[in-house]
């Protein structure tokens, strides 16, 4: 019996979803688990006989009885999903579907395939979900599934030697202005830094600066001098569920911890309230509340939360929330 677990590759370097499936493909090797590697592309180019010939090839290194632990989606379509999970089992292969995002509550405009996600999801041993409210979501709309894994925290590995964060009142934010028009209008005395080509600073801003896209390295390395991490939750985006941030889990929360750094949060983030009982930051309702938390700190408080924040920084940094998320899944495979 064999370990796999599928890693999806085409899509630009600096997309979440490709960061987050490499990430955990890497974290999964020093567990013995082979690759499956799954290329973007359009599937409408591909007939149906195509397609299963695709996933044949997909699935050449699979044997008779393996475990494989599928990310999804692998935003090939549902098609192409549904087909990879039917053709695993027909080869008795053990699934653990490891769930990074669910385009039907995603995406409003996507709800009307929610049974057909259900179904698949259904087809799994064991389903790792973001949340346990993502958890509870999935139940009410009707997964039989009886083995559920909460991953709660996303791992940042890197190899770098990073900065003793610093005690600086400034903020960062790590993501498009686009999607986050109130950060348009940052107006706070405290300075807000953003890393992202996109969106621009209303008229009316004031200490809001842009300063473009960084690679994962340039952009823990500048973290690591100190600050805050900011994570947002009212945002706009075409098409996009209001309520989902409250289901999903920010790879933004990973980057700030891994870089040391304190993060602000808002209520409706999945895990607002770990954050805050493990005294990694704060809530804050609105903006106004982000600049007083920053203004109000002292150094002796931001001393000992960087303090608080480094071991479980390590944890992040050498992958151990997945470690342990793909270890306990195995467990579940062979228990009754």
């Amino acid at each position: 019996m064999k370990l796999h677990l599928t890693n999806l590759y085409g899509m630009a370097g600096d997309s979440t979803v490709i960061l987050a499936q490499n990430a955990v493909q890497k974290i999964s090797m020093t567990l013995g688990f082979r690759e499956v590697g799954i290329y973007f592309y359009n599937i409408a180019a591909d007939t149906p006989s195509e397609m299963n010939k695709r996933l044949d090839g997909i699935m050449a290194s699979i044997s008779f009885g393996d475990i494989l632990v599928f990310q999804s989606p692998t935003w090939n379509g549902f098609e192409f999903d549904r087909l990879f999970l039917a053709k695993l089992k027909d080869l008795r292969v053990k699934i653990v579907c490891f769930i990074h995002d669910v385009p039907p509550l995603m995406f409003e405009s996507n709800y009307y395939l929610m049974k057909e996600y259900i179904s698949m999801y259904n087809l799994s041993d064991v389903l790792v979900v973001p949340s346990e409210r993502m958890k509870e979501r999935l139940i009410q709309e009707g997964l039989t599934t009886k083995k559920i894994l909460i991953q709660g925290m996303w791992d940042h590995p890197h190899d770098l030697s990073l900065y003793t964060p610093a005690f600086k009142k400034e903020i960062f934010f790590a993501g498009s202005l686009e999607r986050f028009p109130d950060l348009q209008n940052w107006s706070q005395d405290t300075p807000l830094r953003v890393f992202s080509n996109q969106g621009v600073a209303n008229e009316q801003a004031k200490n809001l600066s842009i300063e473009g896209w960084k690679r994962d390295e340039e952009m823990l390395l500048e973290l690591s001098k100190g600050g805050f991490g900011l994570v947002w939750g009212t945002y706009q985006n075409q098409g996009e569920s209001q309520d989902y941030y409250s289901l999903n889990l920010s790879h933004k929360v990973s980057s700030y911890l891994a870089a040391g750094l304190p993060i602000i949060v808002p209520p409706s983030l999945s895990i607002a309230s770990f954050i805050v009982d493990q005294g990694l930051g704060f809530i804050a309702n609105n903006l106004q509340e982000v600049h007083e938390i920053v203004d109000n700190m002292t150094l002796e408080k931001y001393q000992a939360m960087t303090e608080r924040i480094k071991t479980f920084s390590y944890l992040i940094k050498e992958g151990y929330f997945t470690k342990k998320l793909l270890v306990d899944a195995i467990y579940q495979l062979g228990i009754n």
